[in-house]
């Protein structure tokens, strides 16, 4: 499936953060930090590699600063259900100065530990 099988549009702005997102962005109520920020959700939602769940759900992939990141959405509720990072390439995170070191490890600590 390719990103031009998402439902239009792929604009950020036609989407709303669900109940569970809003508790999510930011890091607000977790000790598993996910770093989570504008760039990456609009950056999925863009140009992120699309992968179809259900009927009106899809995930979106794309890479930051060697942080691979899975954005949930619903285009029936045009919601953005979560948002978390999959997978990470730590020299290339650490090579790109987007993340510290701290952020790193938990970013690290947040894969490792997450059920899905």
């Amino acid at each position: 499936m390719s990103a031009d099988d998402l439902p239009t549009p792929r604009e950020p702005s036609a989407y709303r953060p669900g109940i569970h997102f809003g508790e999510r962005f930011g890091d607000r109520y977790s000790d598993r930090k996910r770093h989570l920020d504008g760039e990456i959700i609009n950056g999925c939602i863009e140009n992120g590699v699309v992968t179809k769940q259900g009927r009106d759900l899809w995930w979106l992939r794309e890479t930051f600063g060697g942080v691979t990141y899975r954005l949930v959405i619903d285009t029936e509720e045009r919601e953005v259900v979560t948002g978390y990072p999959v997978s990470i390439n730590t020299d290339a995170a650490r090579e790109s100065g987007r993340w510290s070191a701290q952020q790193i490890e938990e970013i690290r600590h947040f894969i490792a530990t997450d059920p899905r």
